[in-house]
């Protein structure tokens, strides 16, 4: 049978502590996945770094439109499973991960369809471009897996299982380890491949992740293996899942679209800020990728006490939640503040130039590393009520305020102002949140006692 853990019961802490060391450490994996690229494809250039930086961002838009079904589903699979409705979880993952496929193959169409014309907007130079294109050529070929796994990680964690998919991503990092240096940089008679290898490391990792899933899944009944092999395609599902995480989906998608415009701010000092912020998000995600896979537990287990109409429980959740995610902030911005110059030294070795913008960019955006751990935090304690709404909203009026943020302060700090205007948005984001949840903390209150 699936391992499925009823959420609704036991002590707060030690089950948020429980079901989230193995998001974070799965997020923690999945920034490994970007340090290991970039790492490697440092030794290649700042050029090659600047192009797979941008075509990194299809990544993100794919990301974007995974979340739809992603968000949706998490929460519905939770609500339902809280409620002890079991037949309705199976309904709710199946329908999905038919949404998760369709999303999948028709971003991956478009993107291959519209790749170059995408890279040559960016003007990097020839060598840049250059990488940009074989890299998403490549990476375009795979990008359903990028739709599937996460979808296959959110169904485990839905039903209180985060360990499974924590062993699965730790098979797909060890493999990308292995293959990064060896595709890149060759190994005897193997010839050396550059960005491609990078790219089809990157690729080969997902797919053996996807596949062990799949086995994971296949080699014992439950609700999950009920899940994916039957077709119980419902129109009404599809419709709430894709309501339900559409704003989150536009949220995501917003903040890779104002990423990137800021991008071609920075590109008009020239490719090393663009390759210094590619290399300082990767860095950066220490904090927002942790936070992000917290998020996902905090979401299972607001969802599925919500479901079960346990409101006080769900109040204690979300003050518990908010403290976790709050020292995460405060230590992620230490380590920036602290090893910024040794961190970027990591990853371009010999060129000072881009340590020396480097270590100003971390310097920048760890003071803002508080308030975006809280606000990604909280998204998870909204979406676990139902209101996919409220952090969205949040994310992407302060996102939009960066780009007249940026041009009012370029002209008197250059490229810094971009960053400057980053870490601002950030603080304003994670303030907005904490007075929301606050307030939604309290209408829960008054509900349960009009009840």
């Amino acid at each position: 049978m699936d391992k499925k853990t009823d959420l609704t019961k036991g002590p707060i802490l030690k089950t948020l502590v429980r079901l989230s060391i193995p998001l974070a450490l799965t997020s923690f994996i999945q920034i490994a996945y970007g340090f290991i690229d970039m790492i490697w494809i440092g030794r290649l250039g700042t050029e090659a770094v600047a192009g797979v930086g941008i075509a990194g961002f299809v990544f993100w838009i794919a990301t974007a439109l995974g979340l739809i079904p992603k968000v949706g589903t998490g929460v519905f699979a939770s609500q339902a499973y809280g409620q002890g409705d079991y037949k309705e979880t199976i309904r709710v993952i199946n329908n999905g991960m038919i949404q998760a496929v369709l999303i999948g193959l028709g971003f991956s169409i478009f993107v291959l369809m519209v790749r170059n014309l995408f890279i040559e907007a960016y003007r990097l130079g020839d060598l840049g471009e250059l990488a940009a294109k074989e890299y998403l050529f490549i990476v375009g070929l795979g990008l359903i897996l990028f739709f599937l796994n996460p979808m296959f990680t959110q169904t485990y964690t839905a039903l209180g299982d985060s360990l499974t998919p924590f062993k699965i991503t730790t098979l797909g990092l060890v493999a990308n380890i292995i293959l990064d240096p060896l595709l890149i940089f060759g190994f005897g008679r193997l010839p050396g491949l550059g960005v491609r290898g990078g790219a089809l490391a990157t690729v080969f990792s997902q797919l053996l992740v996807s596949l062990a899933f799949i086995m994971s899944i296949m080699k014992k009944d439950g609700l999950i293996k009920k899940s994916i092999t039957t077709f119980d395609f419902r129109s009404n599902w599809q419709v709430e899942i894709f309501k339900l995480g559409l704003p989150a989906g536009i949220l995501s998608g917003f903040h890779a679209s104002i990423s990137m415009i800021l991008n071609r701010f920075m590109a008009g000092f020239g490719p090393i800020p663009v390759a210094v912020a590619s290399i300082g998000s990767q860095i950066e995600s220490i904090s927002w990728n942790t936070t992000e896979g917290i998020q996902v537990g905090i979401q299972a287990l607001v969802g599925q006490n919500f479901g079960a109409k346990k409101i006080e429980r769900v109040r204690e959740i979300i003050k518990v939640s908010f403290k976790l995610v709050a020292g995460i902030g405060l230590l992620g911005g230490l380590v920036l503040l602290i090893f910024r110059r040794e961190l970027f030294t990591l990853f371009t070795p010999s060129d000072l130039e881009a340590i020396r913008l480097g270590s100003d960019y971390l310097l920048i955006i760890s003071f803002s590393q508080f308030f975006m751990a809280v606000e990604i935090g909280l998204a998870g304690a909204f979406n676990g009520l139902s209101d996919t709404l409220t952090p969205a909203l949040i994310g992407i009026s302060m996102n939009l305020a960066r780009v007249p943020l940026s041009l009012a302060l370029m002209p008197i700090l250059g490229v810094h102002g971009v960053w400057v205007s980053m870490s601002l948005s950030s603080i304003f984001k994670g303030s907005l949140a904490m007075a929301l949840i606050r307030r939604k903390a309290k209408e829960l209150s008054i509900k349960k006692t009009s009840m």
